[in-house]
């Protein structure tokens, strides 16, 4: 939690606007007063208490997120076949497995 000069924007998501410099007469002057304010995963600034839950993610964005990059998996197939292993195969069957469809 941080105090900042503030201003509710939306009453019911208790969004805020924040100001982010040391000009205090400036953000007074825009009806900004001191809050106890957090940053949410989404970027937007609340009331301390109120920032809302990040959603869960579906098993495609985990899976994506974990999957190697797409240069790195053309390498690991190159080289799979010159050397007669499945490392690649492994790798995402084991990203799969850990991830499975919902």
């Amino acid at each position: 939690m941080t105090i900042k000069y503030a201003k509710i924007i939306n009453e019911e998501t208790k969004v805020c606007q924040v100001g982010l410099g040391t000009d205090i007469e400036f953000y007074q002057s825009l009806g900004m007063t001191e809050m106890d304010v957090e940053q949410g995963y989404d970027g937007n600034w609340y009331v301390a208490g109120y920032v809302p839950a990040e959603p869960e993610k579906s098993y495609i964005e985990k899976r994506l997120a974990e999957y190697p990059a797409l240069g790195e998996q053309l390498d690991m197939i190159y080289w799979d076949k010159v050397n007669g292993t499945n490392l690649w195969q492994s790798k995402i069957s084991e990203i799969k497995a850990k991830y499975p469809k919902g």
